[in-house]
């Protein structure tokens, strides 16, 4: 039997579930809670672009997500990782990423090595990944050398040689002009294409939102899907 597109995505197991996800810092009177009772999932190839104010939560759950954090209450499994994160997740941060003491190709291999790739693959495949997205001119430069535009693609490079089931990028272009930042969008929605990844996306500019077609909504910690 033909299984159609709708009915296939319907069958595809949940990369990430959330239930009554909540975390709070510090305890008592003085507790912070920055998300509370979110309860959603990502499935594969889903892209999402996560919207709301600074001090609304986005950060925390893109945490969440990439079990970078753990919750404080509520439930968080990754059913279609094999059920742990670790290996599974790239990760692409707002501010500097980059060790300045290695050159541009060893920052993008290092995750491989820690992830127990012998260095021989990881520097093959961290070279691959630069000249995939174009920078292969500056595998042996050194942060400091780069320009923003530049060093947010080298952490995009990072997370393609590490082809990991989801991408999870937050505010990766809140330091980039618009030209800059529509580059940087453009290529991480074309590494998770070239992945068959989720892309989940945390950021306050609306131009960027509107590139992905599902937007989830923060705000108080709260979300709406």
């Amino acid at each position: 039997m033909t299984v159609e597109p709708k009915e296939q995505a319907a069958e595809m197991t949940a990369l990430v579930t959330c239930q009554g996800l909540s975390r709070s810092y510090g305890k008592g009177a003085n507790a912070l809670v920055a998300v509370h009772g979110i309860t959603c999932e990502l499935r594969p190839g889903q892209q999402v672009a996560v919207t709301g104010p600074s001090g609304s939560g986005k950060t925390t759950l893109l945490h969440l997500l990439a079990g970078l954090d753990r919750p404080t209450t509520g439930r968080i499994a990754w059913p279609g990782l094999d059920d742990h994160p670790r290996g599974r997740v790239g990760v692409v941060f707002q501010g500097p990423s980059l060790l300045p003491p290695l050159n541009i190709a060893e920052n993008v291999a290092l995750p491989l090595i820690i992830a127990g790739v012998g260095d021989a693959e990881a520097k093959e495949r961290a070279l691959i990944a630069l000249a995939t997205i174009g920078l292969a001119g500056l595998a042996g430069s050194l942060p400091e050398e780069l320009s923003g535009g530049q060093a947010q693609r080298v952490a995009v490079a990072r997370v393609l040689a590490a082809e990991p089931r989801l991408i999870i990028a937050d505010e990766p272009t809140a330091q980039l002009d618009s030209d800059l930042a529509r580059q940087v969008v453009d290529l991480l929605t074309e590494v998770a294409y070239r992945l068959d990844a989720a892309l989940v996306i945390a950021t306050h500019d609306q131009r960027v939102a509107a590139r992905l077609p599902t937007t989830w909504t923060m705000s108080d910690g709260a979300l709406t899907c």
